[in-house]
């Protein structure tokens, strides 16, 4: 007779067929999937990455390779001062530059009432469309408020400049309205206003697009359910509509405050002259003319790193008290 208790104890104790690498096999069944990743991933390695040597120019005395000369990216020698290494030579003289400082003061305060005028419009313009009963005149006010998005700073700028100019049909109707003409574009006060004013008209429609997307994810039911127990629309809208896309704000919130030392190059770049300088010419339009013009990458390098760790700053501490408050964080 055989003994089934054995043999019951001979299978339970053989040995288990090795299972092949778990990672390999997940690999495998997607390789697809992953080839479609390798150019992205290319692009991300040449364009993205590779740049990124670059910034050794920040700790760098430039040098133009002429006539054999050794200099550019890799040949320039390390900043020296006085014959010793000082590799944050470039940062101490911006620094060390008054006019540094009032660059990086109009900077922030152009980005900031950007934000703070800017950030809340793109959310009650969705909340006025969500709340609209026609599908034509909603889908007609979308089309219409995206369409500054896709117009160049270059032709708005053009625009603005000749519509303010001097005996312009605007202007004629400021010296009705005020009884002089307002330039926008000789006083510095001004044209900060006109810099946030269109900053606005041009980015307010296309800001409401990932508020409408997050809009569509709130369940119809609950405004349903809200109806029933006598919400009005101002009710549905605090504690249904707003709720329902508060993860989409904190998300922009996040990464526009990572954004304050951004003053927006092209539109101050084309819209700024002399005239405006005390508060019109901010971090980057005095990083391209030292930069670009002046020929001083060494300096320039070292601002552009500058403005990147402080936006990397700011947008690690927003996202951490975002987290802190209860709310969610952009990781």
């Amino acid at each position: 007779m055989i003994n089934r208790g054995d043999s019951s104890g001979v299978l339970a104790t053989a040995k288990k067929p090795k299972k092949k690498n778990g990672l390999f096999q997940f690999v495998r069944r997607r390789y697809i999937l992953y080839l479609l990743l390798v150019p992205m991933v290319i692009y991300f390695l040449v364009f993205n990455y590779y740049p990124m040597l670059g910034l050794q120019i920040a700790f760098k005395d430039w040098v133009i390779p002429i006539g054999g000369r050794p200099g550019g990216q890799w040949g320039s020698p390390w900043a020296t001062t006085n014959g010793k290494l000082d590799l944050f030579k470039h940062f101490k003289t911006l620094f060390q530059d008054k006019e540094f400082f009032t660059k990086f003061i109009n900077t922030l305060r152009i980005a900031g009432l950007r934000m703070l005028c800017g950030f809340p419009v793109p959310i009650i313009l969705t909340i006025l469309m969500n709340e609209l009963t026609s599908s034509f005149f909603k889908k007609s006010v979308q089309t219409i408020s995206y369409l500054p998005h896709f117009i160049s700073w270059v032709i708005i700028s053009g625009v603005l400049i000749s519509m303010t100019a001097s005996k312009s049909a605007f202007q004629n109707f400021m010296v009705v309205l005020f009884g002089k003409e307002i330039h926008f574009f000789s006083n510095s006060n001004l044209f900060v206003a006109m810099v946030i004013i269109s900053n606005i008209w041009k980015n307010a429609g296309w800001g409401t697009i990932i508020y409408l997307a997050a809009i569509t994810n709130i369940n119809p039911e609950l405004y349903e359910s809200a109806a029933i127990d006598g919400a009005n629309r101002w009710q549905k809208i605090r504690h249904i509509t707003l709720p329902g896309i508060g993860s989409a704000i904190t998300i922009n919130l996040i990464l526009q405050i990572g954004n304050l030392v951004d003053g927006g190059f092209d539109q101050i770049f084309n819209m700024y002259n002399t005239a405006v300088y005390e508060k019109g010419d901010i971090l980057e339009t005095y990083l391209f003319r030292i930069g670009v013009t002046g020929g001083r990458y060494d300096i320039a390098t070292a601002l552009g790193l500058f403005n990147s760790l402080i936006a990397l700053i700011l947008t690690l501490a927003t996202n951490k008290i975002a987290k802190k408050l209860g709310g969610e964080g952009i990781w």
